[in-house]
C-alpha cells in the first residue's frame, strides 16, 4: 500500500499544477481532464509519439475531457511520463 501511495502521490503532485486532476484514494489510476476547446485525442496521439501511454477518458465514458494514466510501473517511468505530458500541456494548452 506504501509503495502505491507514493506512485500516486507522484503521479498527482507532478500533474495537478497543470491538469484539473481528484488525488485518488484507492485505485491505481488517475483521470487528469484538460482544458475546453483542447483536443483530447490530439493529446493523447502526441503522448504516445512521446512514448507516453495514455488512454483517452471516452474509453471509459461519454465524456472526452481528460484521459487515464495507470501509475502502476515504476517511479522513474512515472517521472519521466508527468515530465513528457507537462512539456506537451505548456505546448497545446
Amino acid at each position: 500500500v506504501k509503495q502505491y501511495q507514493e506512485k500516486r502521490d507522484i503521479i498527482y503532485e507532478g500533474l495537478k499544477d497543470n491538469f484539473k486532476v481528484v488525488k485518488p484514494q484507492g485505485a491505481f489510476y488517475i483521470f487528469p481532464q484538460i482544458p475546453e476547446g483542447v483536443n483530447v485525442d490530439k493529446f493523447v496521439e502526441k503522448a504516445i509519439e512521446n512514448k507516453v501511454l495514455i488512454i483517452p477518458g471516452k474509453v471509459f465514458s461519454e465524456s472526452n475531457k481528460g484521459f487515464r494514466i495507470s501509475f502502476a510501473t515504476a517511479n522513474e517511468t512515472l517521472k519521466r511520463g508527468v515530465e513528457v505530458l507537462n512539456k506537451l500541456a505548456k505546448e497545446m494548452f
